[in-house]
């Protein structure tokens, strides 16, 4: 089932997490929301193993804030590991485990928000429920190998939309398909493979990001404009545009990639495509944000 923040709340993630009957593996890249530590410490006192992955280095965090996560993370009584290196910025290499998901033995959720008390309260976000199994599956496999410090099975990026790997062919797609395409972003670039595709779509193509955009996608926009997208900024009160959408008449993609190369290359990412009737949410969701938006 598709949700959308912030008017679900919170209320999806607590249900996958009360609904777990023996295992819950999280990967997100920061937790810190009291209600989502509350289910969790409930959910292992009543015996289910809790295992949490999060970003060592959230872009902006201090030390001592991860460092507090972390104690609130371990004293819900869940098992802690801090992200596979190889998705830790080092040096001059920018890397990130930036997925945002959760998942039981029966049960999935994937998405937009980090587990922050803003990303359910003030923060336009998507995410999906799921029961189906081979996600299910394909989600505990992703989880399974970072907690390992392995790659992800092979089979996981016909599934999912996982960064690194096939997410850049996937969302290019998504892009592509026939008919207008609607892009809702925090960030859009600066990433060739991604902005040819929208610019490509011309005039069929609309994007909404945030209007505290930086001067790097202050240029991404200009560009795009140039090629006839249209492009629109959301104030970033009342509701902050952390989304990452793109949707069409036929397909769309949510999940926790952002339109860049570190996002799409470098990242420990996952998102999902989706049909069907969650389409026509999607599409009035960004009809409403686009006259919004300036």
């Amino acid at each position: 089932m598709l949700y959308i923040e912030p008017q679900a709340g919170v209320s999806p993630i607590l249900q996958v997490i009360q609904s777990a009957r023996h295992e819950l593996n999280v990967g997100v890249y920061y937790m810190t929301d009291r209600p989502i530590l509350r289910v969790i410490q409930a959910a292992k006192a009543r015996g289910v193993d809790v295992r949490v992955i999060i970003e060592g280095k959230p872009y902006g965090m201090h030390s001592w804030q991860v460092k507090k996560e972390e104690r609130e993370i371990e004293a819900t009584g869940a098992q802690l590991h801090l992200a596979p290196y190889r998705f830790t910025s080092h040096g001059s290499q920018w890397a990130f485990y930036h997925a945002k998901y959760l998942a039981s033995g029966h049960e999935a959720e994937i998405g937009n928000p980090n587990f922050s008390w803003s990303d359910f309260h003030d923060a336009r976000n998507y995410l999906y429920v799921t029961r189906n199994p081979t996600v299910v599956k394909a989600v505990n496999a992703v989880f399974n190998a970072d907690w390992n410090n392995q790659k992800a099975p092979a089979w996981t990026h016909q599934v999912l939309v996982l960064s690194p790997g096939t997410s850049v062919k996937q969302i290019v797609q998504v892009i592509d398909q026939p008919g207008p395409i609607d892009i809702e972003d925090e960030e859009i670039g600066p990433y060739a493979p991604t902005l040819d595709a929208i610019a490509a779509k011309g005039k069929l193509a609309r994007v909404i990001m945030p209007a505290n955009i930086n001067a790097q996608d202050q240029k991404d926009a200009r560009f795009l404009e140039a090629h006839g997208v249209q492009v629109r900024l959301l104030p970033v009160k009342p509701i902050y545009v952390h989304s990452k959408l793109v949707v069409g008449k036929s397909i769309a993609y949510i999940g926790s990639e952002n339109l860049t190369r570190t996002s799409l290359e470098r990242n420990r990412e996952i998102g999902l495509l989706l049909n069907g009737r969650d389409i026509a949410k999607l599409q009035a969701q960004f009809n409403k944000d686009w006259r919004s938006a300036q």
